[in-house]
C-alpha cells in the first residue's frame, strides 16, 4: 500500500476493502523472518465478514455497542483463513496462533486480553462504567481500539502503553504493509485516564 493511499484512509467500508484486497496481494509472496512472534502466512486470505445477525451476537458475547468502525471491519473481513505462524527466530518448533482475532473463535482471547490489559492497569469492568473510561477492543495481537470519539488505536501490553493510529484502518494498514515510518500526530481528544498511561 502507497503512503498516498494509506493517508487517504477512512473508517468507510470502502477503505477496508481496499486494505482487504491489496493485503491478499501482498501476502501472495511474503517470507516469514527468522524471527520471534506471530507473524502472517504466505497465501492467507480473509475470512468472509460478519452478517448483520453475528454482528449482533458478537456485541452481546462482549457486553459491548461496537463503533460503525468496527462493524466495517468485520463487515468485511473475519480473520485469516491460516493461522499466523511464530518460528522462535528459527531456532525451534513452530507455533501458531491468532493475529487478526475472529468471531466466535477467538472470544475466549479477546476477552482475556481486555482483562489483562485491564488487571495490569488496575482497573476494574465496573470502574470502566464508574470513572467513564472508554472500553478497549483488540483486533489484533496487542492492538487495541479506543471506543472514544474520536476513536484511537493503542497498542497495549500490559500497562505498556503507546498511541499507534488515529482511526481503526490505518492502525490495521501500519501492521499489515510495516509502515511503522509513517508518523502521525497523537490526538489530544485520547480520554485523559488512557491519555495519562501513553509512554508510561
Amino acid at each position: 500500500m502507497t503512503i498516498k493511499k494509506y493517508l487517504s484512509l477512512d473508517n468507510s467500508l470502502e477503505s477496508f476493502q481496499l486494505i482487504k484486497l491489496e493485503s491478499e496481494i501482498f501476502w501472495k509472496s511474503i517470507e516469514l523472518e527468522n524471527c520471534w512472534g506471530l507473524q502472517i502466512q504466505a497465501g492467507s486470505k480473509w475470512n468472509k465478514g460478519l452478517s448483520e445477525e453475528q454482528l449482533k451476537d458478537f456485541q452481546n458475547q462482549m457486553n459491548l455497542e461496537f463503533p460503525e468502525s468496527l462493524k466495517n471491519f468485520y463487515r468485511t473481513m473475519n480473520g485469516l483463513n491460516k493461522p499466523a505462524v511464530n518460528n522462535n527466530g528459527g531456532e525451534g518448533t513452530l507455533e501458531y496462533g491468532s493475529l487478526f482475532y475472529s468471531y466466535p473463535e477467538d472470544i475466549k482471547i479477546i476477552k482475556s486480553q481486555i482483562e489483562w490489559v485491564l488487571e495490569a492497569n488496575k482497573i476494574s469492568q465496573g470502574d470502566l462504567k464508574t470513572y467513564n473510561i472508554p472500553p478497549i477492543f483488540p483486533y489484533f495481537g496487542h492492538r487495541f481500539l479506543l471506543f472514544d470519539h474520536p476513536e484511537n488505536v493503542l497498542s497495549m501490553y500490559g500497562d505498556d502503553i503507546i498511541f499507534w493510529a488515529d482511526i481503526l484502518s490505518k492502525g490495521i494498514a501500519k501492521d499489515i504493509f510495516s509502515l511503522y515510518s509513517i508518523k502521525e500526530n497523537k490526538n489530544s481528544k485520547i480520554k485523559s485516564f488512557w491519555n495519562d498511561r501513553l509512554d508510561k
